[in-house]
C-alpha cells in the first residue's frame, strides 16, 4: 500500500518532535551537570560549550520545522502553516543557524584555539623537560661509570700497593735469610782458620767456601743496586768489543766449585767470530745468574750446556740449558718479573731472592738485546739472550 502525502507529513512531524525530545533531554542533562563539567580541562569544556550551542541551534531549528510539518499535516490550524511559510519567518531558523555558527566560531577562537596552543606549548615544554632529564640521567650515568672506574682503579692501586708492600716485606725476609747462608760460610771459614788446632791442609777448602759465600753475597747486593739503577734510568754502561767466550769462561770458573759440589758438568760450545759490543761486566753477571739459576734446578749428575750461536749478522745468542723439572706454561710469561719464583721442584739447597732473572732481563734489554725462555715441564729449560754483534769492516 502506497503512502499518501498526508501520511508522509505525519511521519516527518513525528520525527521532528522525537528529535526535539532527544535534544531537550541532552540539554537538560548538560544544564544539570554543567558545574561539574566546567571543572574539566579548558579544551574539554570548550568542546562541551560548542556541543551545547550546536544542540540549542538544532533544537530551535527542529521546533520550527516540527511546527511547520505538524501544521501542514493538519494537526495545527492552517493559519499556523501559512504564517510560518512567510519568507520573513523562514529566515528565522537560518538566522538562528548563522548566529549559532558565528557564536561557535567565536568560542573556538577565543577559548579553544588558545587552550590548544597552551596545550601544545605545555607538551613542548614537557618534551624539552623530559629531554633535559634524559640528558641529566645520561650525565649521571656517565659520572657513575667514571666513579665506578675510579673506584676500581683505586682498588687496583690499593691491591698493587698491598702487593708491593708484601713483596717488600718478602724481599726483606729473603734478603736477610739468603744473606745469612753466604755470611755463615765466610764466618765459618774464618773461625776455623782462627782455631789453634787448625789443620792447614784445610785452608784451600775453607778459603773456597768463604770466597763462594762472599761472591754470592756480592752478587745479591749488586743485583739489588743495579736493578734500582736500571729502573730509575741511571745505569751507566761501558760498552766495548770483546769475545763472548771470555765472560763465559770467567762465569764457568766462578760457579765451578758449586757445580762440582752438586756433581754437575758444565759444557760449552762456541762459534767463530764471536765478538759482541756490550758491557763486559754486565754480560759476565748475566751468565753467572743464568748458570746459578740452572744449578738450582739441574738434578745431580746432570749437565748444563752453555752454547753460543749467531742470529743473522747483527746478533749473537747465548743459551743456557738444563735438564731440570722445567717451568709450567702459566709461569713462563712472568718468570722475569721481580720477586717471581716458581715452586716446581727442589733448588739443590741454593737460595734465591727472585731477582736474578729480573736483573738478567733488564741488563740484556738495556744493551739492546732480548731474553727469553723455552721450557717443557719435566724436560728442562733453556734460557737464551741476544747481544749486538761487533761491527766488522
Amino acid at each position: 500500500m502506497s503512502l499518501t502525502t498526508e501520511t508522509y507529513g505525519y511521519i516527518a512531524a513525528g520525527l521532528y518532535w522525537v528529535l526535539i525530545l532527544c535534544w531537550l533531554t541532552i540539554l537538560t542533562f548538560y544544564w544539570r551537570e554543567h558545574r561539574r563539567l566546567r571543572s574539566l580541562e579548558t579544551i574539554v569544556g570548550t568542546m562541551l560549550v560548542v556541543v551545547f550551542l550546536d544542540g540549542a541551534r538544532t533544537l530551535l531549528e527542529s521546533v520550527y520545522f516540527g511546527t511547520v510539518y505538524t501544521a501542514r499535516a493538519g494537526i495545527l490550524p492552517a493559519y499556523v502553516y501559512e504564517l510560518l511559510s512567510e519568507p520573513q519567518l523562514v529566515l528565522v531558523p537560518k538566522t538562528v543557524n548563522l548566529a549559532a555558527a558565528v557564536t561557535i566560531i567565536m568560542v573556538l577562537v577565543r577559548q579553544w584555539f588558545p587552550a590548544m596552543r597552551e596545550e601544545l606549548d605545555r607538551q613542548r615544554q614537557t618534551a624539552a623537560l623530559y629531554e633535559e632529564l634524559q640528558h641529566a640521567h645520561e650525565k649521571m650515568q656517565t659520572t657513575l661509570d667514571e666513579l665506578t672506574a675510579a673506584h676500581d682503579e683505586l682498588k687496583r692501586t690499593h691491591e698493587e700497593l698491598r702487593a708491593a708492600r708484601e713483596a717488600q716485606d718478602a724481599l726483606t725476609h729473603m734478603i736477610v735469610h739468603d744473606m745469612r747462608t753466604p755470611l755463615t760460610s765466610i764466618i765459618t771459614g774464618l773461625q776455623t782458620a782462627q782455631q789453634a788446632d787448625y789443620d792447614s791442609e784445610l785452608t784451600p777448602e775453607m778459603v773456597d767456601h768463604a770466597l763462594a759465600g762472599a761472591n754470592r753475597l756480592l752478587l745479591m747486593v749488586n743485583d739489588l743496586l743495579d736493578i734500582s739503577k736500571m729502573e730509575s734510568g741511571m745505569m751507566t754502561l761501558t760498552p766495548e768489543v770483546f769475545s763472548i767466550r771470555q765472560p763465559i769462561e770467567v762465569a764457568v770458573t766462578l760457579v765451578g766449585p758449586l757445580a762440582r759440589d752438586k756433581d754437575i758438568t758444565l759444557e760449552t760450545a762456541f762459534v767463530e767470530n764471536d765478538e759482541v759490543q756490550a758491557d763486559r761486566e754486565l754480560v759476565r753477571r748475566i751468565i753467572v745468574n743464568l748458570l746459578g739459576n740452572a744449578l738450582k734446578f739441574a738434578p745431580r749428575g746432570s749437565a748444563i750446556r752453555i752454547a753460543v750461536s749467531r742470529v743473522g749478522r747483527a746478533s749473537l745468542r747465548v743459551s743456557v740449558s738444563d735438564s731440570g723439572p722445567g717451568i709450567p706454561p702459566e709461569h713462563q710469561q712472568r718468570i722475569f718479573d721481580k720477586f717471581h719464583q716458581v715452586a716446581n721442584g727442589g733448588t739443590n739447597g741454593i737460595p734465591s731472592t727472585g731477582l736474578g732473572l729480573t736483573f738478567c732481563k733488564m741488563a740484556v734489554e738495556v744493551q739492546g738485546g732480548e731474553i727469553g725462555v723455552q721450557s717443557v715441564p719435566g724436560e728442562g729449560s733453556t734460557f737464551h739472550f741476544t747481544l749486538p754483534a761487533a761491527v766488522t769492516n
